[in-house]
């Protein structure tokens, strides 16, 4: 156990006869100097204390002072000694360096997301919220150092064994966590990264819902025969829309008739619309043009769709339309983006394209789709059939 020592360097003596306060030890045979930041009168010092004498005016807050340094040196200390961890002096002024604003993650969190006011749209807020409370609820008073790899495992084992939670929602939570995460190192709050040796799983094909380009046609006939009351026509009319267009459901209600060319039309991602404001271009397709032309009639502006139900109601119509049409599947408005990007990727193997009509901002975003590339390598490689050996 090292010794702390309280010491003044009167080698420093200003004209008013002040020095400057140092707190001491011995790390690795190696002494370790930090300055208190605070100067008192030589004459005011008690060298065999370590303190400021009661004769000196506020010597109460001197030695708070004092003593908050000595105290965060062996917190750090015993954190490393308890861990069994080698604490090296170069670790330990990283340790000593960092900013101790927070006493718990969940502060972090709070704190980040009020200095990032408005880049974070409020669904995705709302999510990560979610997230964080799920975390309270296991760790109550889980602090930026307990947030290590080890109870990230044991947070895994909780939300897959507790909650009986998917291994999709489970990847989905530690992307969340792992984005805050690595936001506390850049800032200096974390210093080592619990997803270092873990690793978060991307979506695969198995993850979400899409359909196939005979289920796909089901549904065009569907509605082309009318047959459906006026409610749920106006829904499969709407989720056609997202399936011609990739567009997530909310852009698709907020879509204005201006934004419509003769070919393409343009668009913000209310998703991305404070972090990544690009506008995105959507060519337009045969199937689309004809959607967009009954839905606009002669109007020349305003949303393309007028007074749309709620996105729950939408989704409990579109299981109902495919439990009708005799497709087996828990079809939302989700489907209809994943199902123009399965199709359109299955047609072209054009990822770069499909990365840009999506609007995604990171090719792993796309690679979601990448089993459709699995399938047409196997196709592929059947052209050497021809050749005989």
């Amino acid at each position: 156990m090292a010794v702390i020592t309280s010491y003044q360097n009167t080698s420093y003596v200003n004209k008013e006869g002040c020095a400057p306060i140092y707190v001491s030890f011995y790390l690795e045979r190696k002494k370790i100097a930090l300055s208190c930041n605070l100067s008192v009168p030589v004459k005011a010092w008690d060298k065999e204390k370590g303190k400021v004498l009661q004769t000196e005016k506020n010597h109460k807050d001197l030695n708070l002072c004092i003593e908050k340094v000595r105290a965060r040196v062996n917190d750090i200390m015993v954190r490393y000694r308890l861990a069994k961890k080698a604490l090296s002096k170069e670790t330990f002024m990283k340790e000593y360096s960092r900013p101790a604003d927070f006493l718990t993650f969940y502060e972090y969190f709070e704190d980040y997301v009020k200095r990032h006011n408005g880049e974070i749209e409020d669904t995705t807020l709302d999510v990560h919220r979610d997230v964080i409370n799920k975390m309270k609820r296991h760790s109550p008073n889980l602090t930026i150092d307990e947030l290590t790899e080890d109870w990230l495992n044991q947070y895994k084992i909780y939300l897959k064994k507790k909650l009986k939670n998917k291994d999709s929602t489970i990847n989905k939570n530690l992307a969340c966590i792992k984005k805050y995460c690595r936001a506390a190192i850049k800032e200096g709050y974390m210093l080592h990264n619990p997803f270092e040796n873990l690793k978060v799983k991307s979506r695969t094909s198995s993850g979400f819902t899409f359909l196939t380009e005979d289920e796909l046609n089901k549904l065009v006939k569907l509605y082309k025969a009318n047959n459906l009351s006026p409610n749920k026509h106006k829904v499969l009319e709407f989720f056609l829309f997202l399936c011609f267009s990739s567009l997530h459901i909310t852009d698709a209600k907020n879509l204005q008739i201006q934004q419509i060319g003769k070919r393409t039309f343009t668009y913000f991602r209310i998703k991305n619309r404070n972090s990544k404001p690009e506008p995105i271009t959507v060519p337009l397709s045969e199937p689309l043009k004809a959607l967009i032309s009954i839905l606009k009639g002669e109007r020349k502006d305003g949303k393309l769709f007028e007074s749309m139900i709620a996105d729950q109601k939408i989704n409990e119509y579109l299981k109902e339309i495919a439990k009708g049409a005799g497709i087996n599947k828990p079809l939302s408005c989700k489907a209809g983006r994943h199902t123009f990007a399965t199709i359109f990727l299955q047609k072209t193997k054009d990822l770069t394209t499909l990365k840009e009509i999506m609007g995604h901002s990171d090719y792993r975003e796309t690679l979601i789709y990448a089993h459709v590339l699995e399938e047409s390598k196997h196709e592929g490689m059947k052209i050497f059939n021809a050749f005989s050996l």
